[in-house]
Protein backbone atom coordinates (compact mmCIF):
# COMPACT_ATOMS: atom_id res chain seq x y z
CA UNK A 1 0.00 0.00 0.00
CA UNK A 2 1.67 3.16 -1.24
CA UNK A 3 1.55 6.64 1.35
CA UNK A 4 -1.51 7.98 -0.49
CA UNK A 5 -3.58 5.01 0.29
CA UNK A 6 -2.35 4.88 3.69
CA UNK A 7 -3.65 8.31 4.11
CA UNK A 8 -6.85 7.96 2.53
CA UNK A 9 -7.62 5.04 4.45
CA UNK A 10 -7.04 6.60 7.68
CA UNK A 11 -8.35 9.87 6.89
CA UNK A 12 -11.99 7.61 5.80
CA UNK A 13 -11.40 5.58 8.89
CA UNK A 14 -11.35 8.39 11.22
CA UNK A 15 -13.96 10.32 9.88
CA UNK A 16 -16.33 7.43 10.01
CA UNK A 17 -15.15 6.83 13.25
CA UNK A 18 -14.16 3.31 12.39
CA UNK A 19 -11.00 3.55 13.78
CA UNK A 20 -9.49 5.24 17.48
CA UNK A 21 -8.19 8.51 16.73
CA UNK A 22 -4.96 9.05 18.15
CA UNK A 23 -5.13 11.14 21.23
CA UNK A 24 -3.02 13.62 19.86
CA UNK A 25 -5.68 14.38 16.80
CA UNK A 26 -8.40 15.56 19.81
CA UNK A 27 -11.48 14.24 17.13
CA UNK A 28 -14.24 14.82 19.63
CA UNK A 29 -17.41 15.28 17.24
CA UNK A 30 -20.19 12.63 17.17
CA UNK A 31 -20.78 12.92 13.76
CA UNK A 32 -18.10 12.45 10.03
CA UNK A 33 -18.76 16.03 8.59
CA UNK A 34 -17.99 17.19 12.03
CA UNK A 35 -14.75 14.82 12.70
CA UNK A 36 -13.62 15.54 9.07
CA UNK A 37 -13.34 19.31 10.17
CA UNK A 38 -12.05 18.72 13.15
CA UNK A 39 -9.55 16.65 11.50
CA UNK A 40 -8.52 19.23 8.92
CA UNK A 41 -7.94 21.61 11.59
CA UNK A 42 -5.52 19.20 13.00
CA UNK A 43 -3.75 18.09 9.85
CA UNK A 44 -3.10 22.38 9.52
CA UNK A 45 -0.07 21.64 12.22
CA UNK A 46 1.36 18.10 11.01
CA UNK A 47 2.60 16.68 7.90
CA UNK A 48 1.30 14.13 6.01
CA UNK A 49 4.19 11.50 6.99
CA UNK A 50 4.02 12.51 10.85
CA UNK A 51 -0.27 11.77 10.18
CA UNK A 52 0.48 8.30 8.78
CA UNK A 53 3.06 7.63 11.29
CA UNK A 54 0.91 8.71 14.09
CA UNK A 55 -2.16 6.59 12.77
CA UNK A 56 -0.06 3.32 12.15
CA UNK A 57 1.20 3.45 15.29
CA UNK A 58 -2.52 3.89 16.76
CA UNK A 59 -3.74 1.15 14.95
CA UNK A 60 -0.66 -1.34 15.44
CA UNK A 61 0.18 -1.40 11.41
CA UNK A 62 3.92 -1.59 10.55
CA UNK A 63 4.56 0.24 7.85
CA UNK A 64 7.39 0.08 5.23
CA UNK A 65 9.78 3.85 6.23
CA UNK A 66 10.49 3.31 2.66
CA UNK A 67 7.80 4.86 1.48
CA UNK A 68 8.44 8.08 3.41
CA UNK A 69 11.69 8.77 1.54
CA UNK A 70 12.27 12.06 -0.60
CA UNK A 71 8.69 13.17 0.42
CA UNK A 72 7.52 16.05 -2.03
CA UNK A 73 4.14 17.51 -0.95
CA UNK A 74 3.41 18.25 -4.67
CA UNK A 75 4.26 14.97 -5.49
CA UNK A 76 1.59 13.86 -2.93
CA UNK A 77 -0.95 15.70 -4.20
CA UNK A 78 -0.32 14.75 -7.94
CA UNK A 79 -0.74 11.09 -6.30
CA UNK A 80 -3.50 11.78 -4.25
CA UNK A 81 -5.35 13.49 -7.07
CA UNK A 82 -4.91 9.79 -9.47
CA UNK A 83 -6.44 7.76 -7.01
CA UNK A 84 -9.34 10.05 -6.68
CA UNK A 85 -9.83 10.29 -10.65
CA UNK A 86 -9.41 6.54 -10.87
CA UNK A 87 -12.52 6.31 -7.99
CA UNK A 88 -14.44 9.03 -9.70
CA UNK A 89 -14.14 7.02 -13.48
CA UNK A 90 -15.06 3.44 -11.43
CA UNK A 91 -18.25 5.07 -10.25
CA UNK A 92 -19.16 6.88 -12.90
CA UNK A 93 -22.20 5.42 -15.03
CA UNK A 94 -22.09 3.35 -18.38
CA UNK A 95 -24.88 5.83 -19.79
CA UNK A 96 -22.79 9.59 -20.43
CA UNK A 97 -25.72 12.39 -19.75
CA UNK A 98 -26.36 14.44 -23.16
CA UNK A 99 -23.93 17.19 -23.84
CA UNK A 100 -24.53 20.60 -22.09
CA UNK A 101 -25.67 23.31 -24.65
CA UNK A 102 -23.13 26.03 -25.76
CA UNK A 103 -24.34 28.63 -23.96
CA UNK A 104 -23.86 28.74 -20.03
CA UNK A 105 -26.38 28.32 -17.49
CA UNK A 106 -24.89 30.73 -15.09
CA UNK A 107 -26.83 29.53 -12.32
CA UNK A 108 -25.19 25.76 -13.20
CA UNK A 109 -22.12 27.42 -13.26
CA UNK A 110 -22.67 29.19 -10.03
CA UNK A 111 -23.78 26.11 -8.36
CA UNK A 112 -20.92 24.21 -9.81
CA UNK A 113 -18.09 26.35 -8.64
CA UNK A 114 -19.80 26.37 -5.15
CA UNK A 115 -19.70 22.33 -5.24
CA UNK A 116 -15.75 22.72 -6.79
CA UNK A 117 -15.02 24.61 -3.79
CA UNK A 118 -16.54 22.42 -0.81
CA UNK A 119 -14.96 19.17 -2.50
CA UNK A 120 -10.96 20.97 -2.67
CA UNK A 121 -11.50 22.27 0.91
CA UNK A 122 -12.35 19.20 2.37
CA UNK A 123 -8.49 18.20 1.81
CA UNK A 124 -5.35 20.42 2.54
CA UNK A 125 -3.57 18.87 -0.25
CA UNK A 126 -6.10 19.47 -2.42
CA UNK A 127 -5.61 23.05 -1.51
CA UNK A 128 -2.50 22.98 -2.09
CA UNK A 129 -2.04 21.37 -5.65
CA UNK A 130 -4.74 23.76 -6.66
CA UNK A 131 -3.12 26.90 -5.95
CA UNK A 132 -0.05 25.11 -7.94
CA UNK A 133 -1.82 24.59 -10.68
CA UNK A 134 -3.63 27.75 -11.23
CA UNK A 135 -0.07 29.92 -10.81
CA UNK A 136 1.40 27.35 -13.26
CA UNK A 137 -1.81 28.32 -15.63
CA UNK A 138 -2.37 24.93 -15.98
CA UNK A 139 -5.50 24.35 -17.75
CA UNK A 140 -5.50 20.35 -17.97
CA UNK A 141 -4.74 19.59 -14.49
CA UNK A 142 -7.17 22.02 -13.88
CA UNK A 143 -9.96 20.07 -15.78
CA UNK A 144 -9.03 16.85 -14.62
CA UNK A 145 -9.62 17.83 -10.90
CA UNK A 146 -12.92 19.96 -11.75
CA UNK A 147 -14.17 16.10 -13.32
CA UNK A 148 -13.22 14.48 -10.19
CA UNK A 149 -15.19 16.91 -8.02
CA UNK A 150 -18.33 18.06 -9.98
CA UNK A 151 -18.04 15.93 -13.40
CA UNK A 152 -17.30 18.96 -15.43
CA UNK A 153 -15.20 21.06 -17.41
CA UNK A 154 -14.70 24.13 -15.39
CA UNK A 155 -12.66 27.08 -16.88
CA UNK A 156 -10.10 28.11 -14.26
CA UNK A 157 -10.21 31.56 -15.51
CA UNK A 158 -14.11 31.67 -15.17
CA UNK A 159 -13.62 30.16 -11.63
CA UNK A 160 -11.17 32.72 -10.68
CA UNK A 161 -13.23 35.59 -12.05
CA UNK A 162 -16.84 34.55 -10.27
CA UNK A 163 -14.66 33.70 -6.83
CA UNK A 164 -13.11 37.10 -7.10
CA UNK A 165 -16.84 38.75 -7.40
CA UNK A 166 -18.23 36.71 -4.63
CA UNK A 167 -20.15 39.13 -3.02
CA UNK A 168 -22.10 40.13 -6.35
CA UNK A 169 -24.22 37.08 -5.68
CA UNK A 170 -24.68 38.03 -1.90
CA UNK A 171 -26.80 39.77 0.60
CA UNK A 172 -25.79 43.35 1.97
CA UNK A 173 -24.55 41.47 4.83
CA UNK A 174 -22.49 39.02 3.18
CA UNK A 175 -20.87 42.22 1.14
CA UNK A 176 -20.24 43.55 4.51
CA UNK A 177 -19.35 40.54 6.05
CA UNK A 178 -16.94 40.07 3.79
CA UNK A 179 -15.15 43.54 3.02
CA UNK A 180 -15.18 43.36 7.03
CA UNK A 181 -13.25 40.44 7.41
CA UNK A 182 -10.76 40.44 4.43
CA UNK A 183 -9.65 43.57 5.90
CA UNK A 184 -9.24 41.96 9.40
CA UNK A 185 -7.58 39.27 7.73
CA UNK A 186 -5.13 41.33 5.34
CA UNK A 187 -4.06 43.58 8.41
CA UNK A 188 -3.20 39.67 9.89
CA UNK A 189 -1.49 38.55 7.26
CA UNK A 190 0.81 41.87 7.43
CA UNK A 191 1.30 41.57 10.65
CA UNK A 192 2.72 37.84 10.32
CA UNK A 193 0.57 36.71 12.56
CA UNK A 194 0.08 33.20 10.83
CA UNK A 195 -1.16 31.31 13.74
CA UNK A 196 -3.96 33.42 14.54
CA UNK A 197 -5.02 33.70 10.75
CA UNK A 198 -5.16 29.79 10.21
CA UNK A 199 -7.24 29.11 13.34
CA UNK A 200 -9.87 32.00 12.01
CA UNK A 201 -9.98 30.47 8.23
CA UNK A 202 -10.49 27.28 9.48
CA UNK A 203 -13.61 28.62 11.59
CA UNK A 204 -12.15 27.91 15.14
CA UNK A 205 -15.18 29.08 16.96
CA UNK A 206 -13.29 29.98 20.39
CA UNK A 207 -10.74 32.19 18.43
CA UNK A 208 -13.41 34.06 16.46
CA UNK A 209 -15.35 34.83 19.61
CA UNK A 210 -11.87 36.25 21.40
CA UNK A 211 -10.61 37.95 18.11
CA UNK A 212 -13.86 39.79 17.94
CA UNK A 213 -13.54 40.92 21.42
CA UNK A 214 -9.96 42.11 20.40
CA UNK A 215 -9.83 43.58 16.51
CA UNK A 216 -10.78 47.73 16.13
CA UNK A 217 -12.68 46.46 12.56
CA UNK A 218 -14.81 43.89 15.15
CA UNK A 219 -15.21 44.94 18.95
CA UNK A 220 -17.96 47.77 18.09
CA UNK A 221 -19.84 45.75 15.66
CA UNK A 222 -22.62 44.15 17.51
CA UNK A 223 -23.63 42.19 14.24
CA UNK A 224 -20.78 40.41 14.39
CA UNK A 225 -21.07 37.31 16.14
CA UNK A 226 -19.89 33.84 15.13
CA UNK A 227 -23.15 32.92 13.54
CA UNK A 228 -22.66 36.06 11.16
CA UNK A 229 -18.92 34.97 10.27
CA UNK A 230 -19.73 31.44 9.19
CA UNK A 231 -22.97 32.12 7.68
CA UNK A 232 -21.54 35.34 5.20
CA UNK A 233 -17.47 34.35 5.08
CA UNK A 234 -16.80 30.75 5.93
CA UNK A 235 -19.92 28.74 4.11
CA UNK A 236 -19.67 31.55 1.12
CA UNK A 237 -15.82 29.96 0.25
CA UNK A 238 -14.07 33.66 1.10
CA UNK A 239 -11.28 31.73 3.39
CA UNK A 240 -10.73 29.57 -0.26
CA UNK A 241 -10.32 33.15 -2.01
CA UNK A 242 -8.10 34.45 0.47
CA UNK A 243 -5.65 31.52 1.04
CA UNK A 244 -5.46 31.90 -2.85
CA UNK A 245 -4.46 35.40 -2.75
CA UNK A 246 -1.98 35.04 -0.05
CA UNK A 247 -0.27 32.41 -2.10
CA UNK A 248 0.05 34.55 -5.39
CA UNK A 249 -2.65 33.11 -7.17
CA UNK A 250 -4.05 36.18 -9.77
CA UNK A 251 -7.61 36.96 -10.42
CA UNK A 252 -8.54 38.20 -13.62
CA UNK A 253 -10.03 41.43 -14.38
CA UNK A 254 -12.69 39.71 -16.98
CA UNK A 255 -14.16 36.08 -17.59
CA UNK A 256 -12.71 35.26 -20.96
CA UNK A 257 -9.29 36.13 -22.19
CA UNK A 258 -9.32 38.95 -24.89
CA UNK A 259 -9.33 37.38 -27.91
Amino acid sequence: MELCEHYLHYMSALCEGTMSAPPELALTADTAEKRAAQLQSALKSMSVPDFVRLCAKSAGDELDEAMFDDFSEEDFSRALLQILTAAAELEQPEEKPPAAESTPDPDAGKHAFEVFCDCVELDEQLVAYLIDILKRGDKAAFYKLSQVTTQLDLDPREFLYWLAHREDYGTDDERACAAIIDACFARLYEEKQGELLGALLSGDRKTFELFRTEAPELRHLPAATYEWYSKNYLDRDYPLRFILMCNGVEFPDTPEEDK
